[in-house]
């Protein structure tokens, strides 16, 4: 929202209901990604979900900022960031197997933690570096592609 507000003048509500969007989309492309798993290799999955959800948010930075490119955005960042989560676990049985799930998936999660716990603090200070947020953008985006390969 407050990207939103920033870069379009929207009211902050507008802003909020993008982000409820990527909730709604999240939760669709969870099941439909999760039919498409059963059928096509779940790391194959992973990597087009990631792959899509970065090039999204590096074209939400590049794009000009229309409420229309904005919703886009939501809705294809939902679809493809929900799936991506939701393929971690299948991938983990898929390269572990089902014994070794707890021990894989907290080595996973304790992999991603400390990235989780600093990511905001560092996109907070690139923005008030550049008074900007197509900075932050960008760098989130090119990490998601750069995750897919």
């Amino acid at each position: 929202p407050a990207f939103q507000y920033d870069a379009l003048g929207t009211p902050l509500r507008e802003g909020a209901r993008n982000v409820a969007s990527i909730g709604v989309s999240s939760t669709v492309g969870r099941v439909v990604v999760g039919r498409v798993a059963m059928r096509v290799p779940t790391l194959r999955c992973l990597q087009v979900c990631c792959l899509m959800s970065g090039a999204a948010t590096v074209l939400l930075a590049l794009l000009p900022q229309l409420p229309f490119l904005i919703w886009v955005f939501t809705v294809a960042f939902g679809l493809s960031a929900g799936s991506s989560i939701a393929l971690i676990a299948p991938l983990i049985v898929e390269l572990f197997g089902l014994k070794n799930l707890p021990n894989a998936f907290g080595m996973v999660c304790a992999v991603q933690a400390p990235g989780v716990l600093a990511l905001p603090a560092v996109c907070g200070a690139v923005h008030d570096l550049f008074g900007s947020y197509v900075p932050v953008w960008v760098l989130a985006g090119a990490g998601m592609v750069g995750s897919s390969a």
